[in-house]
């Protein structure tokens, strides 16, 4: 790794990294396998589509670039930590000119996320691994790590973002998104789909920024995102109620385009995001003399 002595390497290849036994994922293998098993290949992410119904990934582009700039150092690499059928590792490369990795423990998952990059012409890793065990070619070897919908379905929050940021070289940012399963969004869920409302566990933003800061992370920003929960695709929910909802949430996201939405809040904000930085690793006692001398 950069920056460490022979001593730090010999000791961190021999170290076995395993997962915290405190650490509980509250959804199973099988049940990912059966989620991105009869997924179609969807298109990759387009910022500038001015649809009503992109309005959340035009949120998301505009965060970004706040926080990556307007593209990459050369060689830049990031990685996406339960990328299993993401679009997001396409747009990451397109935007913003990234080297794109994923991981996954999901056979399905990860074979969606490999179609999604050939789709897209991409070239890109995917692997497929227990996050909390990687190939060792892939820790401290990214400049930016990101997950969408991943460190909510463990107990402990904050040792999975730990586990994260192994990911991560000193310096790099990490960038978080949950759903909150709070307040209108967790009310919909117990009531309509109780099933998948069990698989999470409920955030808020300081409880998530709570869970960067206690993983040794520095905080750079966080926040809700949507002011109100809609429906991006109405594959999501077939038939009447499903078209019913994408014009509902069409019509809501062009209000808040126009400036005439609820602003993001704990109450009704689907989403909670941190983005935190990992700090530069202290030089060991032997490159301190090395240096000296």
């Amino acid at each position: 790794m950069p920056g460490w002595s022979r001593t730090d390497l010999l000791l961190y290849r021999t170290m076995k990294i395993t997962r915290p036994t405190s650490t509980t994922a509250i959804t199973t293998l099988d049940y990912w396998d059966e989620a991105w098993k009869y997924k179609n290949v969807p298109d990759v992410i387009d910022p500038c589509n001015d649809a009503p119904e992109n309005h959340y990934y035009q949120l998301m582009h505009a965060i970004f670039v706040r926080a990556l700039g307007a593209s990459c150092s050369p060689g830049a690499r990031l990685i996406e930590v339960g990328c299993g059928g993401s679009r997001w590792l396409p747009y990451f490369y397109r935007t913003f000119g990234y080297a794109v990795s994923g991981i996954d423990y999901s056979a399905e998952g990860t074979r969606l996320s490999r179609l999604i990059l050939d789709k897209a012409g991409i070239q890109g890793r995917i692997v497929q691994s227990d996050l909390f065990e990687p190939p060792l070619d892939l820790v401290e070897q990214f400049e930016v790590v990101v997950s969408f919908g991943l460190v909510e379905h463990f107990e402990n929050t904050s040792q999975v973002i730990s586990a994260c940021a192994r990911y991560l070289r000193p310096g790099g940012q990490m960038i978080t998104l949950v759903p909150t399963m709070r307040g209108l969004y967790g009310a919909a869920y117990r009531i309509l789909r109780p099933d998948v409302y069990r698989k999470h566990i409920p955030q808020s933003q300081s409880m998530l920024s709570k869970a960067h800061s206690d993983a040794g992370l520095s905080i750079t920003d966080s926040c809700y995102v949507l002011g109100l929960p809609g429906v991006v695709d109405a594959a999501s929910m077939p038939g009447v109620p499903g078209r019913m909802a994408l014009a509902v949430s069409r019509l809501y996201w062009r209000l808040e385009r126009s400036g005439f939405g609820v602003p993001p809040n704990r109450f009704t904000s689907p989403y909670a995001l941190c983005i935190a930085t990992k700090p530069i690793r202290p030089a060991s006692a032997n490159e301190r003399a090395v240096n000296i001398s």
